[in-house]
């Protein structure tokens, strides 16, 4: 039997093709996390033997929950330098982008920018961020040509979870920003609202909370730093909690 050949040849003409879309050149972000700026707890690193397989990364089972594991699974660690002139020159190199200053401790921190606290997290925060510390990291933006996003504070020491959201942490590192003259380009309200209290949040704090305080902040920035962009809600997949969207005013939906 005579086998049929099925090749076919076709000819691209590059030149000819129409574009879908315009992909904007800051594609490439990156996120630095506030434990990284503050220095604080972060997951733990592999050591070369974990790396290379011969050495297991043992975690204590616990009825607890991963809080109670956190002790296998997280180190301290000091801030970073910032004022790298490799990492500067490296970052660079990656063209246009975002930098997302923001993880679980910027929930949680204090912007100590008066030097007020001593070194010490008042009451409902865990950490605090010095005006060194965020002009360093306001230095880094300006040094590597790049846009900056971050999310607030959120937590006990701020407001109770049935109190609104305020601004008076915001309005800190906002006009601090500004002042300096690397205003703030975007802002989520929180980081990862999918954990609750998991990340911070006041005690007992819901869906419904968030989308009330999201609204404020949102009408907050509006009001006072209408250029920034507003973003959010960043958060992991996988999860049944429902923020609504919003609409063209900054006000969440059902």
């Amino acid at each position: 039997m005579e086998q049929s050949n099925m090749t076919q040849h076709i000819t691209l003409s590059p030149g000819a093709l129409k574009p879908l879309r315009n992909i904007d050149p800051m594609l490439m972000s990156y996120n630095i996390e506030f434990a990284e700026v503050t220095g604080g707890t972060f997951w733990k690193a592999y050591t070369p033997g974990q790396i290379a397989g011969t050495e297991p990364f043992y975690v204590e089972p616990s009825q607890d929950g991963i809080e109670a594991m956190y002790k296998d699974l997280m180190q301290v660690y000091p801030p970073i330098d910032l004022k790298s002139e490799k990492l500067i020159t490296l970052t660079k190199a990656l063209g246009p982008a975002w930098v997302r200053v923001s993880g679980t401790w910027a929930t949680k921190t204090y912007y100590d920018f008066d030097g007020t606290t001593g070194g010490k997290a008042p009451e409902g925060y865990l950490n605090i961020l010095t005006k060194d510390q965020w002009l360093g990291v306001l230095d880094f933006v300006k040094a590597t040509g790049t846009k900056l996003m971050i999310s607030l504070a959120n937590c006990p020491g701020l407001h109770a979870a049935h109190e609104p959201w305020n601004p008076a942490e915001a309005e800190k590192i906002f006009s601090l920003s500004r002042d300096y003259g690397v205003p703030i380009s975007a802002a989520e309200f929180a980081n990862e609202p999918n954990m609750m209290e998991g990340t911070g949040f006041p005690k007992g704090y819901t869906p419904a909370d968030y989308r009330r305080d999201q609204d404020l902040f949102f009408r907050w920035l509006r009001a006072y730093y209408p250029d920034c962009l507003c973003v959010g809600p960043s958060s992991t997949g996988g999860d049944s909690v429902s923020f609504g969207r919003l609409d063209s005013s900054g006000k969440s939906g059902g």
